[in-house]
């Protein structure tokens, strides 16, 4: 396919160029998403839309992508489990309901309601082709409108043309027809440019083109393919421009073809934060979600995780192994290895672990230390406080400046309820004390070492409660000759 030929590959960057200049006209665009299919390959009860690619469905992607291109409508066409999947979409699109699965053709038919009265340009594409980028979408509206065309074909060029529609070209490579690989012939069988499934529309030629699909195929379905081949009978121009990246506009099918996908899109996310500033030790072994967002100069250790609606600040250090899933990290935090923060915060300057977890909407202040070994849930840590190894705060909110000695604990669950415990600004709580909510230490108090505190403790005082120490003399020399009389010495 010689270079200048709209279809190849290098045509989307001459596009965007083109765009960049400023010499290619803008006109109103609608979006139609099909997302109605069953999915039988994923072997699933999840619907195939809502199966998730770096922590997000993959309709999410799909309109993520497509509302950077600042459509004036967007309908999503639902079937099989279409409940679960409007409530996935929310009020992002319109959604138009296929009862029946008639193939690609009537899906469309379906999403004709939302488009009423529209006379621009539709873009059609699937809520299984995650990965697509908005360059390429761009490029693709580009052509269509430089070429003036009906309809506009993104294609790519595949080693192994199996399962895809083939992209039929006459003799000066203009687009004649799109033919289905179970309805070709054995020479359209040797072509190896393949039909994306996505396409733009002039809206009545798609309109005209929807009305004139018949079922005549090997599935007996109404295609959405055979409206390129009416529209080119029609003397309608059809264009075509391609991906250099077939990967781009894989769709996914089966679980395999998911993995396959979640490791691009991983690549790509572990790439961009790179470029931007972030150092990843081992990224192989990183596994960033889409929306992930790092703060530059922070550096990532090998085998984190970091998921859902989790954001980093600047010149961080995330040592080996840990997991942040929908936290808030901010600068200069230091985490150690094996560290988890699961719906919580860690302000600035602050440090936490290592084999440490924090949860349930907890929050460690600004300069704070949480040792080794300790935990947080549902509990705030005031600024500059301390929180030494093996302890552990539960349903607890420290002030400024104060101590939590190793060991020591709050027991916040009597079997039936949650009880708060408040220490207030630079409370010093010895080790192992325990302490039992409902409770409250009050501004510079102390508690002595091995404590069981279960009263308020006033302000400023010291809190002591032990049994006193006993000393039993030749205890050793008792509990050998017991052990002698029963052979077990």
């Amino acid at each position: 396919m010689p270079h200048n030929d709209p279809g190849h590959p290098g045509a989307i960057a001459a596009v965007l160029h083109r765009r960049a200049q400023g010499e290619i006209a803008v006109s109103a665009l609608a979006v139609v998403v099909l997302a109605a299919g069953e999915g039988k390959r994923m072997k699933s009860d999840l619907p195939k839309p809502l199966h998730p690619v770096c922590g997000r469905p993959m309709i999410d992607h799909v309109l993520s992508t497509l509302s950077s291109l600042q459509p004036d409508r967007i309908a999503v066409v639902v079937g099989v489990g279409a409940d679960r999947v409007c409530d996935a979409i929310g009020d992002r699109a319109r959604t138009c309901e296929q009862p029946e699965q008639r193939g690609t053709g009537h899906a469309t038919l379906c999403a004709l309601p939302a488009l009423e009265g529209f006379a621009g340009d539709v873009l059609i594409t699937y809520a299984d082709i995650p990965l697509v980028t908005v360059e390429t979408l761009q490029a693709l509206l580009d052509r269509h409108r430089a070429e003036g065309a009906a309809a506009t074909v993104l294609t790519t060029v595949v080693g192994d043309p199996t399962g895809y529609g083939r992209m039929v070209r006459d003799d000066s490579a203009a687009v004649c027809a799109v033919v289905e690989h179970r309805d070709a012939s054995p020479e359209q069988l040797g072509i190896c440019e393949i039909n994306t499934g996505i396409y733009v529309f002039q809206a009545d030629a798609l309109r005209r083109a929807l009305q004139e699909l018949t079922p005549e195929n090997d599935q007996g379905e109404l295609y959405l393919t055979d409206g390129i081949g009416i529209l080119v009978r029609a003397g309608q121009k059809v264009a075509a421009v391609a991906t250099a990246d077939p990967a781009e506009v894989m769709g996914i099918n089966n679980r395999v073809q998911l993995a396959e996908a979640e490791g691009i899109a991983r690549d790509r996310i572990r790439r961009t934060l790179m470029l931007d500033g972030v150092t990843l030790i081992d990224p192989s072994s990183t596994f960033v979600d889409a929306g992930v967002t790092v703060g530059r100069d922070t550096v990532i250790g090998p085998g984190c995780h970091l998921l859902g609606a989790t954001t980093i600040g600047c010149c961080c250090e995330i040592r080996g192994h840990v997991t942040l899933r929908s936290a808030t990290i901010g600068d200069g935090v230091l985490l150690r290895d094996h560290t988890l923060i699961e719906d919580s915060a860690v302000r600035d300057e602050a440090q936490v672990g290592p084999f440490s977890l924090v949860r349930g909407n907890s929050d460690v202040g600004r300069g704070c230390k949480v040792g080794s070994s300790a935990e947080m849930n549902r509990s705030r840590l005031g600024d500059g406080s301390k929180m030494q190894h093996f302890s552990y705060l539960g349903d607890a909110t420290t002030g400024l400046d104060v101590n939590i000695g190793a060991g020591a604990i709050t027991c916040n669950y009597d079997g039936i309820d949650k009880h708060p415990t408040k220490i207030e600004d630079g409370a010093f709580v010895g080790s192992d004390t325990i302490m039992i909510a409902p409770l409250t230490i009050g501004a510079g108090a102390y508690t002595a070492a091995g404590s069981v505190i279960s009263k308020d403790v006033p302000a400023e005082s010291l809190a002591i409660e032990r049994g006193e120490q006993r000393i039993i003399e030749d205890w050793a020399e008792r509990v050998r000759r017991r052990r002698e009389e029963r052979g077990l010495a």
